[in-house]
């Protein structure tokens, strides 16, 4: 995941509006979310998992996990609209 990103930073690096202007404005969004949020989150849930504690903390923090889990899935949607997009451009 990290090496698409980076790889597509470094093909649009010089691209300040348009399609890939627009993916490029999502990834740090998407990676923020996933560092910040996914991953404590999972790590947390699964402690808490493993003592058994399935308490209205487990249910809230699972709750905002899968927030930012879909808000993620819905950003690397739209960056594969737009990739096939350009793919489309570039190929006609």
């Amino acid at each position: 995941m990290a090496t698409a990103g980076i790889t597509g930073a470094k093909l649009a690096s010089k691209a300040t509006k348009g399609v890939a202007s627009a993916k490029k404005k999502r990834m740090p969004f998407v990676a923020a979310n996933g560092l910040l949020v996914l991953l404590p989150a999972a790590i947390y849930l699964q402690h808490l998992a493993s003592i058994g504690s399935f308490d209205t903390t487990f249910y809230v923090i699972q709750a905002i996990e899968l927030v930012a889990g879909f808000t993620n899935l819905t950003l690397m949607g739209l960056n594969i609209r737009d990739g096939l997009k350009m793919a489309r451009v570039r190929s006609a």
